[in-house]
């Protein structure tokens, strides 16, 4: 293939989708709750990465905490549904492509540990992202195979650590403290790992729901499209015409 005809992988995020989202969520007149352009693509990555196919419809409500949006008017509002839905759609083919990367955004921070809580970069896309995995719970619970609850769970500790100094320390408490490992330390293995982490969940979600996806097309019914004419030998090899047979 050459260069002229390879299909593009959009890797960054178009400027225009940020300078739409950012002041519009970031605006005092959007609800308690709402969350801000980091916090939307980690949760959109969530969503994107979800073993089943999730609807528009039923996503957009929690960014603005299931609460009405308050657009201004109607011109506002098809904007930032639009926008919205390119950022989707962005980070949906990133996933699909298995080209899942840290939006450029983010500043990391060092040490690694001060890159938790809500007031750094890549804690808000964190928290986004548990959001977004948080409420897909269940459908992950239902489709994940046994088998691969230890890479899922392994995934989620590393993507959701950042979020909360809470979780952060949660995690170390019940993951290395016993070791001796600082929670320093732990969290410079967790910022190592993120991005490999993320190709994971991602990956991981889009096998499961081309698996079920195609395992589902197997089982549709055979429907014959080429339905038999009246004088037609009738299909159940009676031997009969259609119209003396089946048709009545």
């Amino acid at each position: 293939m050459t260069e002229a005809q390879e299909s593009p992988i959009v890797r960054h995020m178009p400027a225009p989708i940020n300078q739409i989202l950012t002041p519009f969520l970031a605006s005092p007149q959007r609800p308690t709750g709402t969350l801000n352009f980091l916090e939307l693509q980690g949760f959109l990555f969530a969503i994107a990465s979800s073993p089943e196919l999730v609807k528009p419809s039923e996503w957009l409500p929690l960014i603005f905490n299931e609460q009405d949006a308050g657009y201004a008017s109607m011109e506002e509002g098809r904007s930032v549904l639009q926008a919205l839905m390119e950022l989707y759609n962005v980070i949906n083919t990133q996933v699909f492509m298995g080209e899942v990367t840290l939006p450029d955004d983010i500043t990391v921070n060092s040490p690694a540990l001060e890159n938790v809580g809500e007031t750094t970069t890549l804690g808000q896309w964190s928290k986004g992202f548990f959001l977004g995995h948080s409420w897909l719970m269940q459908l992950w619970d239902h489709y994940t195979p046994a088998a691969l609850d230890e890479e899922l769970g392994s995934s989620l500790v590393v993507l959701s650590f950042f979020s909360s100094r809470e979780l952060a320390e949660a995690y170390y408490e019940e993951v290395v403290k016993p070791s001796g490992t600082t929670l320093e330390k732990f969290a410079e293995q967790m910022l190592d790992l993120f991005e490999d982490a993320m190709a994971s969940y991602a990956h991981l979600g889009r096998t499961i729901y081309t698996a079920y996806t195609e395992q589902a097309q197997s089982q549709q019914p055979y429907v014959n499209e080429q339905q038999a004419g009246r004088n037609d030998p009738c299909p159940c090899g009676s031997g009969k015409k259609y119209k003396k047979c089946c048709l009545q």
